[in-house]
C-alpha cells in the first residue's frame, strides 16, 4: 500500500506551514490549493484583491514513484508545468520550489510524523537551467538521494532547515502569472486545447501579508534573501541521518 500524493501534501504542507509561521517568522502565513476547475480569472481576482504587500511563496509538491522506500526516490517534472514555474520564479532561488518527500509506505509515514520534514527535500526553482534538461521530451524523472537531484545536471537538494526564504512574489505580480496560468501552448491546441491538469496539480502557496512586528523581526533576525543564481554548486556535505 502507497501512501496518497494527497496525504503527502496535506501532512507535510501542516509542518511546511509550521516552518513559515516559526522559523521564516511569517506569523500571519497560511496555504492556499489552486485547482484546475477554479476559473484562471476567478483565481486572478482573489489574489488582485489582496493588499499590495502581500507576498507569495509557491511550493509544488511531488509524490516519489515506485513502491519501495529507500533511494534513490524518483520523482515526475512536466516541461510546461516546469516552464510556468520557472518564469514565475524568475531567477530567485528562495521563493518557488519544488517539495520532495522522501515517503512511500504508510508504516514510514506514522513512524516519522510529525517530523516528516526530516526526510523532505526541497528543490529551487530559481535555481535550474531552464527546460534544456528536458532535450526533446515532455516529461524527465529525478532520481533523488539524500541531498541530491540528479536530472542532467545534479542539483543540491535542501533541508528544511537550511532553506532561505526570498522576499517574496509580490502579489500583483502572482496575481498576472495565475491569470495566464492556462494559456494554451501550441501541443495543447494539436491535442485539442483544454486545461491542462499537471499545471495545478500539487501547487500550494504560502500567502504572506507582513505584520509591522514581522518586518522588525527579519531585519532583525539574520535572515537572509536567497541569492539569485543559476545552478547549485554540485556538492554539499549531508545532514546525519
Amino acid at each position: 500500500m502507497m501512501v496518497s500524493e494527497k496525504s503527502l501534501e496535506l501532512n507535510v504542507g501542516a509542518e511546511l506551514l509550521a516552518l513559515l509561521r516559526g522559523p521564516w517568522r511569517m506569523p500571519k502565513a497560511y496555504l492556499r490549493g489552486l485547482t484546475q476547475r477554479e476559473e484562471s480569472q476567478e483565481g486572478a481576482d482573489f489574489f488582485a484583491q489582496l493588499t499590495p504587500v502581500t507576498r507569495i511563496f509557491a511550493f509544488q509538491f511531488k509524490a516519489p514513484q515506485g513502491r519501495q522506500e529507500g533511494g534513490p526516490y524518483r520523482f515526475t517534472i512536466k516541461r510546461r508545468q516546469h516552464e510556468k514555474l520557472a518564469a514565475l520564479a524568475g531567477g530567485s532561488a528562495g521563493n518557488v520550489f519544488y517539495v520532495l518527500p522522501y515517503y512511500v509506505s504508510p508504516y514510514k509515514l506514522q513512524r516519522d510524523v510529525p517530523n516528516l520534514l526530516d526526510d523532505t527535500w526541497f528543490l529551487p526553482v530559481g535555481s535550474m537551467r531552464g527546460t534544456s534538461s528536458f532535450g526533446k521530451y515532455q516529461t524527465k524523472t529525478m532520481s533523488c538521494t539524500r541531498g541530491k537531484a540528479s536530472i542532467n545536471p545534479a542539483y543540491v537538494l535542501r533541508a528544511a532547515e537550511e532553506l532561505e526564504p526570498g522576499d517574496g512574489i509580490p502579489v500583483g505580480q502572482f496575481a498576472e502569472w495565475y491569470a495566464h496560468l492556462h494559456a494554451q501552448s501550441d501541443t495543447a491546441i494539436n491535442l485539442g486545447g483544454g486545461k491542462d491538469p499537471w499545471l495545478v496539480r500539487g501547487l500550494r502557496v504560502a500567502i504572506v501579508q507582513p505584520t509591522g512586528e514581522q518586518k522588525t523581526a527579519r531585519r532583525g533576525s539574520g535572515l537572509r534573501a536567497a541569492p539569485r543564481s543559476g545552478r547549485v554548486p554540485p556538492a554539499r556535505s549531508e545532514r546525519r541521518i
